[in-house]
């Protein structure tokens, strides 16, 4: 695949900073075993997609952890592969906390400069989905685009805590409009974070856009619809946008339904990659009881988990009871305690008798390294 990979870390952190106080969006714990950048890495690598740059600024050292050499998506490589990208933007705080997509660009103009790839598909981290890149270039090719978006047609109408990117769009899949909103109605366009654009045309594009004092790319792409071709591509499997703490409880509650851990993981040809943490097999005890949950390796079940996602290295005491929430790695859930729609980061400790209750519209957050 003649095309360059950049890969946005952490441009949205500000919408969960709840789990983003400790790591970047990328390096958000997904699903048990997996970090969020899993998921753009693996959808390039299945895509043919050998050279990857990911753009971030600091507090990425939890990524560079998982990522390493990129080995475990065949990045690691002599010629093309993976590297970490720091762009030159005059506010550090600007880029971590606003969608400044334009400056970021020109930031790393220069390693656009050196690419021989003829096209760049850039994405984001904070969207799940197993999503063909290679389908995307071709579709972009063959209708002759500027730019090609990927969306999804929403099928009801959905409100979110926070603001997403629709567009408009006519019957040939050109896009005519582009907006922010906090809601969308049946039959409306919803990006998913990823673009296809020509090299050439998006580093002469980032010029005319600073010059004009643009900071969003979108926004950009949007008021010059006349006169740009931008086109959708149509993705219509699942997928999830984590913008905040209840969207990313809820994606991981996703993971419970089988037709959802088909479409994301059991993909011919496109599995989901991560880097290898070998556990002991969990242990269950005598009186433990799950029911329609994920746990991963290296636990230790005493009690009851149900409708849940319990992380590697969890410890669940006898009589305990787990339901409807997310326990990330080496916490100790102890005796008795009862958690229900909770999240809790890495280290945490649930004393003896302990009762901690959110909604589902409201989970409760529990800070890496707390003991209540």
């Amino acid at each position: 695949m003649n095309a360059l990979g950049i890969v946005f870390s952490n441009i949205r952190d500000k919408h969960v900073p709840e789990i983003t106080k400790n790591r970047i969006m990328s390096a958000v714990p997904f699903g048990g075993r997996y970090r969020l950048i899993d998921f753009v890495l693996s959808n390039m690598a299945n895509s043919g997609v050998i050279k990857a740059g990911v753009v971030t600024r600091q507090n990425y050292q939890n990524m560079m952890d998982h990522i390493g050499t990129g080995k475990a998506w065949d990045l690691a490589r002599k010629r093309g592969g993976i590297r970490l990208l720091q762009p030159n933007v005059d506010n550090i705080e600007e880029f971590i906390q606003m969608d400044n997509r334009i400056e970021t660009l020109k930031g790393i103009l220069d390693y656009l400069e050196k690419a021989d790839e003829e096209y760049v598909v850039l994405s984001d981290c904070d969207v799940i989905c197993n999503i063909s890149y290679s389908d995307m270039l071709k579709a972009h090719k063959e209708s002759n685009a500027d730019v090609t978006l990927a969306y999804s047609q929403q099928d009801e109408d959905v409100s979110w805590k926070g603001q997403r990117t629709v567009f408009r769009m006519k019957e040939n899949n050109r896009i005519t409009a582009i907006k922010k909103t906090s809601s969308t109605r049946q039959g409306e366009f919803l990006y998913l974070g990823t673009m296809v654009i020509e090299k050439n045309f998006l580093k002469r594009h980032i010029q005319i856009a600073c010059h004009k004092g643009y900071r969003s790319l979108l926004t950009y792409l949007g008021d010059h619809a006349n006169e740009i071709m931008i086109n959708g591509f149509a993705f219509n499997e699942y997928y999830a946008y984590i913008d905040s703490l209840q969207s990313y409880l809820n994606s991981n509650l996703d993971l419970l339904d089988l037709n959802v851990r088909e479409e994301l993981f059991r993909k011919p040809y496109r599995p989901i990659y991560t880097s290898v943490n070998d556990s002991p097999p969990t242990t269950y005890g005598a009186d433990a009881v799950v029911e329609n949950s994920i746990i991963a390796d290296g636990c230790v079940i005493n009690g009851v988990v149900k409708n849940s996602v319990i992380f590697r290295g969890v410890k669940v005491d006898k009589n305990a009871t787990i339901s409807n929430s997310v326990v990330m790695q080496d916490s100790v859930i102890g005796m008795d305690a009862t958690l229900n729609h909770i999240v809790t980061d890495k280290n945490v400790v649930i004393g003896n008798h302990r009762t901690l209750c959110g909604h589902e519209t409201h989970p409760f957050f529990i800070e890496k390294g707390s003991v209540i």
